[in-house]
């Protein structure tokens, strides 16, 4: 994949999964976040399987490889879905979405204790300037006060599912040297669903309204398809091939996402501090990428190799 259709890619998923913020919402007023989870794990995961053996003939997975995807399951699939959902619940869009942004520096952290990447300082000052153009975007904006009584519930919740989402790459990694995105996702998917299927099972399955109606529905079928099946696979994809930190710095654009849908969808206004959060977050990402870097050095290569050349 070039590279120029990697940042597509990654730029699509952020803005799917920005725009989640505002349509996730739907799918908690009469479910609650682990009832939701498991209906959309139900759903989605006997697709991605069936998708893996129409395109792959096989979804075969060795067994000492599953303790590993066992924990890609519950790490990416139980915890993070599960905070996640909690976190838009209880918190507003833009709080909920500045918390989970936060996750390229766990992603950082972690890819440097397991010895997957070396430690960048460009890297960590450049998630540093992304993050504050993310904080910039969100908390230059205005909330009516008392919307959320509970908010306290999903910012810890947010917290732990930045956590969780950072660390997901990170423990997925090694996987993706012997499995495509597809399978990796589709049983991460299968398992991660157990849990909360589990728990639905020991609460009781009780919804404020059955049948759901049609905004749970359409929320649902928007996680399944678009956040989960496309959104997950080029994840992966784009983590086998460029590593984990820099996938996660798009983490960074999706609370832009998510202000700029909660604007045209909810008729939230967009401040000028929003605006300028908006250019920081692209000079973070660009600083961190280390694009003028990579110029820089390519320039010092061939001179190096010039000067060695014979005339």
């Amino acid at each position: 994949m070039r590279k120029g259709v990697q940042e597509v890619t990654l730029l699509t998923v952020a803005a799917t999964w920005g725009l989640n913020y505002t349509i996730g919402k739907y799918g908690v007023t009469v479910l609650s976040p682990v009832a939701f989870n498991a209906l959309r794990f139900l759903m989605a995961a006997p697709l991605l399987l069936l998708l893996t053996s129409l395109f792959e003939r096989s979804v075969f997975v060795e067994p000492r490889h599953l303790p590993r995807m066992a924990a890609v399951g519950l790490v990416g699939i139980t915890l993070y879905q599960s905070f996640f959902m909690l976190s838009v619940q209880y918190a507003s869009a833009a709080k909920a979405s500045l918390l989970i942004a936060a996750s390229p520096v766990f992603t950082s952290l972690f890819s440097a204790l397991f010895k997957q990447e070396s430690w960048s300082w460009f890297r960590q000052l450049g998630s540093l300037v992304a993050l504050a153009g993310a904080a910039i975007v969100l908390l230059g904006g205005r909330e009516p006060a008392g919307a959320y009584p509970d908010e306290a519930i999903g910012i810890a919740a947010g917290f732990a599912a930045s956590v969780s989402w950072g660390l997901y790459p990170v423990v997925t990694a090694p996987l993706l040297k012997s499995y495509s995105a597809l399978r990796i996702t589709a049983w991460s998917s299968a398992i991660g669903a157990l849990p909360l299927i589990a728990i639905c099972a020991w609460q009781g399955f009780s919804p404020d309204a059955w049948p759901l109606p049609m905004p749970t529905w359409g929320s649902l079928l928007y996680s399944v398809v678009l956040v989960t099946i496309f959104g997950l696979i080029f994840w992966y994809r784009n983590v086998s091939r460029v590593g984990p930190s820099r996938v996660m710095l798009y983490m960074y654009l999706i609370p832009l996402f998510a202000v700029f849908f909660a604007f045209v969808l909810n008729g939230e206004a967009i401040s000028f501090a929003q605006v300028a959060g908006f250019f920081v977050t692209i000079g973070g990402l660009a600083l961190s990428g280390g694009t003028w870097r990579s110029r820089r050095q390519k320039r010092s290569t061939a001179s190096e190799e010039g000067k060695g050349a014979p005339l």
